[in-house]
């Protein structure tokens, strides 16, 4: 009988099509992860080499030789000494070309033997530069060539508040691609790990995107708790519409109960402020949660006809409007408004769900011709 090591099966399985993700550890992290890094230290006429092995409360950590004995030094990270190491990793050169040509499978393969024992130093200063960019490059590589979870893995090793926003849009590069996929779960979990406050305000406005992508997916128990965590985000003149966002869903989600405290403390926003069709949609949706179609198709219609189309939520809005029109055996008038979705939002979620709509009307009836 031959025997394999454990390597090499794990490595036959990744071959095989498998996801890392089915391994309780990734196996080019066991591999590679916790590999120490060689650094140039130039002090004018000396040269020393650095072995570097950890970051720890703001200092590299370098494992050193002392009679024998075996030490380690934390080391401050300031820009001084930064102009004094030398991290060349001489590899980006031939990956850089390899992307440039489209090739991310060869790029990773350079890269992922000396960017792995760089991922625990992510948090050094972005100064630091010589290690950033290979770790992104790498991220991003992973991302374009489809890896997903590999790279999922490695931004979950990356704490993303407390290092450069870059790997923030390296977060949210990956989370569109879990979109392309329809994995909603993992685009969920992106969206509420991105960091909002501070100097990552501006992830706010994708993760309210991913919001509204789960949102038209039918993802409603995915997005509450991202509208509840944006609501603490946000500044206080936005909260308002996250609030009717976060009210919306709910009543999405069958929980009406929930959402109806929330609809009734809230004023109704002035006929002339955008708000006013979000509000109706509101009140229209709880409506039509409860089955009250024509009241629901009057509130909707009062808020549709103060809506501008730019508004996101229009699409949704109309797709509420149909249904009620098809509930009340008004088949002509559903398909009219299905129809008008389709052909001026193609782009949204809600375009799609009013093509299967439409597909399960009954056929109009042809036009009698004269004789």
């Amino acid at each position: 009988m031959r025997y394999f090591s454990l390597k090499a099966l794990l490595f036959a399985a990744l071959s095989l099509g498998f996801s890392l993700s089915g391994f309780a550890e990734n196996a080019y992290w066991a591999e590679f992860g916790n590999q120490p890094v060689y650094v140039q230290q130039n002090n004018g006429r000396t040269k020393q080499t650095l072995k570097f092995v950890d970051f720890k409360d703001g200092m590299l950590v370098a494992e050193m030789t002392i009679d024998g004995n075996v030490a380690e030094m934390s080391l401050p990270v300031s820009e001084s000494m930064v102009k004094k190491l030398s991290f060349d990793v001489n590899e980006m050169q031939k990956a850089n070309k390899l992307i440039r040509d489209g090739n991310d499978a060869g790029a990773i393969k350079v890269l992922r033997p000396v960017v792995y024992p760089l991922v625990k130093f992510s948090q050094v200063p972005e100064l630091f530069s010589q290690l950033h960019s290979p770790i992104r490059a790498l991220i991003g590589s992973l991302i374009s060539a489809g890896e997903l979870s590999e790279a999922d893995d490695l931004l979950s090793r990356i704490p993303l508040n407390k290092v450069s926003i870059k790997y923030s849009q390296l977060a949210i590069q990956l989370m569109h691609a879990y979109f392309a996929e329809e994995n909603f779960d993992a685009a969920a979990r992106i969206a509420r790990e991105l960091p909002k406050s501070g100097d990552y305000t501006s992830n706010i406005s994708q993760v309210v995107s991913a919001a509204d992508a789960l949102r038209g997916a039918g993802e409603y128990e995915a997005v509450i708790p991202l509208y509840r965590e944006i609501e603490g985000s946000v500044p206080e003149e936005v909260r308002k519409n996250v609030r009717m966002w976060l009210a919306y869903s709910l009543v999405l989600a069958n929980r009406v109960d929930e959402a109806s405290p929330m609809i009734d403390s809230m004023a109704e926003p002035d006929a002339k402020d955008r708000l006013f069709s979000l509000y109706k949609l509101l009140q229209g949706s709880r409506e039509h949660r409860n089955k009250n179609y024509d009241a629901a198709l009057d509130v909707l219609t009062r808020g549709f006809v103060r809506a501008q189309t730019s508004y996101v939520w229009v699409p949704e809005m109309l797709f509420l409007i149909g249904d009620c029109y098809a509930r009340a055996e008004d088949p002509t008038a559903a398909r009219n408004v299905w129809s008008e979705i389709t052909v001026l939002y193609p782009e949204s979620p809600w375009s799609k769900r009013a093509a299967e709509s439409l597909s399960k009307l009954p056929k109009p009836k042809p036009t009698p011709t004269a004789n």
